[in-house]
């Protein structure tokens, strides 16, 4: 079975909440939690994978750009869509400056549309999980190298002449003598 994709949910209008809640429950891939407080969502973005978070623009504590700007920083890979009854230019420009949204969407809100938008960011998600894990191989792989240069100096360099690479006549021996142990020619046969 797949795991569902965390949706938090966030406004100060607790019928609001309800609202968005109730047109997203009946989606199967989707797990949905609801808060008045937008600290709490901060606290569930720092321990859990929040895939979605979906926040009131205007709200008391904070705005929605301000909540977007501070879930981006905590965890990046959380989409952000900010709803708003105010359709003003500044708006988008303090949510989009500020927290990165992915969607604006208008009160009130049509729940086709609300639904369409929460799937396409649980998408994003995945593909910005998937980018965050390829980026975390290439620094372990950097960091790999790093050490081994460290350890073995000169290990990472391949001595070039114009565009031919010079392989040494036995590399096998090369590496005994570094002292580089499991490198030998049992390797070539494998």
């Amino acid at each position: 079975m797949t795991r569902k994709s965390l949706v938090v949910c966030v406004d100060d209008d607790e019928q609001m909440v309800s609202s968005v809640a109730r047109s997203l429950r009946r989606e199967p891939t989707l797990e949905i939690r609801t808060t008045l407080d937008p600290d709490q969502v901060l606290e569930w973005i720092v321990k859990e994978d929040v895939a979605v978070l979906v926040s009131d623009y205007e709200m008391p504590k904070m705005t929605g750009a301000q909540l977007a700007g501070k879930a981006r920083r905590l965890r990046p890979e959380t989409v952000r869509i900010l709803l708003t009854g105010m359709r003003s230019l500044e708006t988008a420009i303090d949510g989009i400056n500020q927290g990165e949204i992915f969607r604006f969407i208008n009160k009130p809100f049509s729940d086709k549309v609300l639904h369409a938008a929460v799937l396409e960011a649980a998408a994003r998600h995945e593909e910005l999980l998937a980018l965050s894990g390829d980026r975390e191989r290439r620094e372990r792989g950097v960091a790999l190298r790093e050490a081994l240069e460290l350890e073995y100096p000169g290990i990472s360099v391949v001595p070039r002449s114009g565009e031919v690479v010079i392989v040494t006549a036995d590399p096998w021996n090369d590496a005994i003598a570094l002292g580089i142990a499991g490198l030998d020619r049992k390797l070539e046969t494998q």
